[in-house]
């Protein structure tokens, strides 16, 4: 079972700060080989979506908004726990919370291009044509606003 636990910047603890910023760098910089600031100025502005097993980080994503809309990146789950429903349940507490706190907002998200079937499956669609992001191609892709939870 996984417990969520959900905040701005200064709701986490250094603990769980540390384990952000550790499996960030594992998935995106060391296990993509792309060199790029991981932390950046976006995660003192952004929701942070973190998902544990135990005291293990195993899934995470931090929500904000920017340009007129609410986005969503650095979506991960661990090496350990992919293939076990982990990301699809990912999904759901990010657009959760996009309903508590972006309710009426188009979504809309930079995508790796090799997870573009994935978003597909929650009802985003690509724009565009393929950029590079960081080191690695990405596709623009948009969803209709969710509206607030009754």
């Amino acid at each position: 079972m996984i417990k969520w636990h959900v905040g701005v910047l200064n709701d986490l603890s250094s603990e769980e700060l540390y384990k952000v910023a550790y499996e960030r760098i594992r998935t995106f910089v060391i296990a993509q080989d792309r060199i790029y600031q991981e932390i950046d100025e976006i995660d003192p502005i952004a929701r942070h979506v973190l998902g544990f097993r135990g005291d293990r980080l195993v899934a995470y994503a931090r929500i904000f908004r920017e340009n007129g809309h609410v986005t969503f990146g650095r979506v991960l789950t661990i090496p350990e726990v992919r293939g076990q429903g982990v990301g699809r349940q990912l999904i759901g507490q990010i657009e959760a919370e996009i309903q508590r706190h972006y309710a009426g907002e188009l979504i809309s998200i930079e995508a790796q291009i090799d997870k573009r079937g994935f978003y597909e499956k929650f009802g985003y669609h690509a724009l565009g044509t393929v950029f590079n992001f960081n080191g690695s191609p990405h596709i623009r892709m948009d969803k209709t606003a969710l509206r607030m939870a009754e």
